[in-house]
């Protein structure tokens, strides 16, 4: 049984025009200590799908279901257990904080209301906590605002947050998208430390193949273009061999520093994509078919169903043609890779930052 799921799950924003599609029928299940990495667009439902998850939203159709049991039908301590156990981490911890609680305060709240240690130990707790997040312990800290931290030091302080209430799964939305390159490693770090010491399950999202392939190593990802899970399977996996177009686009866009070597991956299929890269999902067949560089009659007639990739355990695509992706896609996998030198520059800076 998995920790948390997600069984045939759609939704729609109401506009002032109609109905908007968001989720499309999507299901997955995250087990526990498991990594789960959500990659795409901006606007293809990945928050969405996050706020499901964590309770914020009831989608239109379809279940959410923590252990078995369907979040919404929870109530009074089974409730109250998966509200302590599914935590938030959010993209901007700017606007995540409460301007005027204090650092103890903001820590404190949640502690106290659910009762996490006795009252009397609320203080030490916090303390805990922030050092837990690799933050400073004095009494001049946790006296301190957020506005008087820094953005590396305030998205610690969300983490700490989260894990105040010992959560069992973390749901990480876009959790370094907004902090400065020099502190995205020291964050996505520990995060990882959290995950192996206290067996934390991940929700991770992100529209950054660079950042997952680092986070999400050895866990799962899937690949959502206008509320659709295009492509799913284990992140080395997809990376080395995309089976979807949409999936293969992605991972080409990613910027290569080298002119020489940008030039030998552009390909008639960019192009072709660049060109489309405003058009609206498609209404029939399948939903990525007035984007993609492959498109042919069937596809935009009927829609494709979910099939394996050959010699892949767990690595699934929705497309007609997945074998003509590999051929085009070889140079956009060369992703590149952080070494031991740039990670422990990347740690000094944020640990001085922090400091």
């Amino acid at each position: 049984m998995s920790l948390l799921s997600v069984e045939h799950v759609s939704h729609r924003y109401q506009t002032a025009r109609d109905d908007r599609p968001v989720l499309r029928d999507v299901s997955l299940g995250i087990e526990a200590g498991q990594t789960l990495a959500v990659v795409g667009e901006s606007g293809c439902g990945k928050t969405t799908l996050g706020r499901a998850m964590v309770g914020l939203m009831q989608p239109s159709s379809g279940t959410v279901s923590f252990e078995g049991a369907d979040i919404w039908k929870l109530r009074g301590a089974q409730y109250r257990e998966y509200r302590q156990s599914v935590q938030l981490v959010h993209q901007d911890p700017y606007g995540a904080l409460n301007p005027g609680l204090t650092v103890e305060e903001t820590l404190a709240a949640g502690l106290r209301y659910h009762r996490i240690v006795p009252r009397r130990e609320v203080g030490d707790e916090v303390r805990r906590l922030l050092g837990l997040a690799g933050l400073d312990t004095s009494q001049a800290f946790v006296d301190r605002y957020p506005h008087q931290l820094s953005g590396g030091q305030r998205q610690r302080l969300v983490i700490a947050r989260a894990m105040a209430l010992r959560p069992s799964l973390l749901v990480a939305d876009e959790p370094v998208s907004m902090l400065d390159v020099s502190m995205r490693i020291s964050i996505l770090d520990l995060l990882k430390s959290l995950g192996q010491s206290h067996g934390l399950a991940y929700l991770f999202i992100s529209h950054d193949f660079g950042v997952v392939r680092y986070f999400a190593a050895g866990g799962r990802i899937i690949v959502m273009f206008f509320g659709v899970v295009v492509e799913s399977g284990p992140v080395e996996e997809v990376i080395a061999r995309p089976q979807h177009p949409y999936t293969f686009l992605l991972l080409d866009a990613i910027p290569e520093p080298d002119p020489r070597r940008a030039r030998r991956r552009r390909s008639e299929a960019t192009r072709i994509a660049a060109e489309r890269v405003e058009a609206y999902p498609a209404d029939t067949g399948c939903v990525f078919a007035n984007r993609c560089p492959f498109v042919r009659d069937r596809c935009r007639a009927e829609t494709p169903p979910s099939r394996a990739a050959d010699g892949a355990d767990g690595h699934w695509s929705s497309c007609w043609y997945p074998e003509e992706v590999p051929a085009a896609a070889g140079p956009a996998v060369d992703l590149p890779v952080l070494t031991a030198d740039k990670l422990t520059a990347d740690k000094l800076t944020a640990d001085k930052e922090a400091g």
